[in-house]
């Protein structure tokens, strides 16, 4: 599908405005700084434009679930699931399996533990 030039344009335009501009370098604590005075660096890069921000993700999710990859294939034990419950913490966690119905509500703060058709742990998602 081939997009109409404008809407292309439209695009196009944003990521032209996160280019810096000048010489600017990054310091410690990876904050770009302007070469000179060595002050964060604010400005955009032309009149009336407005930089971009891009959040930056944690180094880890809110459920936990980036900390459990070794127990992925892994059948749920008794055991299995107390060392989850204490890598994650005082949190809710979800056991289900694929094609069970399960509430759609969302909390970011649950473990979500899908298990396969052969009873092992699939997949772990935050919800």
């Amino acid at each position: 599908m081939r997009l109409p030039f404008y809407v292309a344009a439209l695009l196009i335009v944003p990521l032209t405005a996160c280019g810096s501009g000048g010489t600017g370098e990054a310091n410690a604590s990876g904050a770009t700084t302007a070469a000179d005075d060595g002050k964060p660096f604010a400005e955009p890069s032309a009149p009336g434009v407005t930089p971009m921000v891009v959040p930056v993700q944690a180094s880890d999710t809110p459920c936990g679930a980036d900390k459990l990859g070794r127990w992925l294939n892994v059948l749920p034990t008794e055991g299995v699931k107390s060392q989850i419950a204490a890598t994650v913490g005082d949190r809710p966690i979800r056991y289900y399996a694929q094609g069970d119905a399960i509430t759609m509500d969302f909390s970011e703060a649950r473990l979500n533990v899908e298990l396969g058709a052969d009873g092992r742990i699939k997949l772990f998602r935050c919800g």
